[in-house]
């Protein structure tokens, strides 16, 4: 992977038009997957084409798809409840299948889904990967999670090796301890290296510590999307603030429908490199007037 562009903003300034601008010039370049992750898909309408789940070729080099928000939802608590069942057999009375249908409104469940779709897109063999986010709120959410993720991962790791040790520590006195279930017997782990729990913790680390690597590293810029309209600005500088605090680093900001007299125009090129796409007639739609709008960006 050559390179991750990450387009970000507030809902409705046009982070897709420019995200699939973009995406054209760059497959000039290499192969090239864009990617929505933004529950309210609108890039096959851009390209004037029906997208779905899986990657489609809309032009020469480049694949497209929208990610199913919905249907990753589904299956990451699908298999996390399938996890935690097994790693916990000797516990009958866990039975969590009634509640998944619950728990996908639960706080974070969406962003830990989309964060595992990042995951498969940056191992993803394309050259150049654009991602079209959802608005601020939920992608700040997502971009943070890695590092909040590590956190926690650390206090239960810990947590986890001073159980395992108790445990030791009990069967050294009263011999291994095992529990019945089914008439199967199941030995409870107290090594480190057999307990399914600190596999997972471990396995996680490093999945949050490879996106991690990604989003502060020199392959990913982030694209700040903004309007010249005071709400696009607060929203965008309390954006920047919080990712600069992540260790993130918004590396452009793209003025969409460009305003040359605006008092807000002029407070937005203060905060670093622009690029402008003038207010145009209409709304670009196909791959004609994309074209002409990428001449306008140059990434």
């Amino acid at each position: 992977m050559e390179r991750v562009y990450i387009f970000i903003g507030k809902g409705g300034v046009g982070k897709t038009t420019c995200s699939a601008a973009v995406a054209l010039k760059l497959a000039q370049k290499g192969k090239t997957l864009i990617a929505s992750l933004d529950p309210a898909h609108n890039l096959g309408d851009v390209y004037g084409v029906k997208l779905s789940g899986k990657p489609k070729e809309v032009s020469s080099n480049l694949h497209a798809v929208e990610v199913d928000v919905d249907e990753l939802t589904k299956r990451y608590l699908t298999r996390t409840v399938n996890k935690i069942k097994g790693m916990y057999t000797y516990l009958k009375v866990l039975n969590l299948d009634k509640y998944i249908e619950s728990l996908k409104y639960s706080p974070g469940i969406e962003e830990y889904s989309i964060l595992e779709s990042l995951i498969d897109l940056f191992s993803a063999d394309y050259d150049y990967i654009i991602l079209d986010m959802p608005p601020t709120g939920l992608t700040v959410k997502v971009l943070t999670l890695p590092h909040t993720t590590l956190l926690w991962i650390e206090k239960l790791a810990k947590l986890r090796k001073d159980i395992l040790a108790r445990r030791m520590t009990i069967e050294s006195i009263s011999g291994k301890k095992c529990v019945v279930i089914d008439g199967k017997k199941i030995e409870l782990p107290v090594s480190e290296e057999e307990d399914p729990i600190l596999k997972e913790l471990n396995q996680k680390e490093e999945q949050m510590d490879f996106v991690k690597s990604i989003l502060t590293g020199k392959k990913c810029s982030i694209i700040l999307v903004m309007n010249p309209e005071a709400l696009s600005l607060f929203e965008g500088e309390r954006a920047i603030k919080t990712l600069r605090n992540f260790g993130m680093n918004v590396s452009k900001v793209i003025i969409n429908k460009f305003v040359e007299d605006n008092e807000v125009t002029k407070k937005i090129i203060q905060i670093g490199p622009t690029l402008k796409i003038p207010l145009l007639e209409r709304e670009p739609r196909g791959m004609d007037e994309l074209i002409k709008v990428s001449q306008m960006v140059e990434i």
